[in-house]
């Protein structure tokens, strides 16, 4: 007999916010605060609209675009974005990484 998936027990609260803490752990949500002010100066009233920063990992800015489209257009001035966020306080990007999130 094969067990199935939704009899098994459910996750503990704890765990679930243990994983998360440790996922967020390196996120300076300041430095998203200031990303986030500057957003639609850097990339453009169009371009803020429809693409978000989500975070800043490692020195990599992770964008959510909502198709392929908009993301050839971040990739594309992905050098400008950078420089637009070069002197915010903290760790800025070095580096940009788009994902498509129709």
């Amino acid at each position: 007999m094969t067990s199935n998936p939704r009899q098994r027990e459910p996750e503990r609260l704890g765990d679930t916010l243990a994983a998360l803490i440790r996922r967020f752990r390196h996120v300076d949500l300041s430095i998203m605060e200031q990303i986030s002010e500057r957003w639609p100066t850097v990339v453009g009233p169009e371009m803020a609209e429809a693409c978000h920063p989500e975070v800043v990992r490692d020195g990599i800015l992770y964008v959510a675009v909502p198709n392929g489209a908009y993301g050839q257009k971040m990739r594309m001035n992905a050098e400008n974005i950078i420089q637009g966020l070069s002197d915010i306080s903290g760790d800025a990007p070095t580096s940009l990484q788009v994902t498509v999130r129709g």
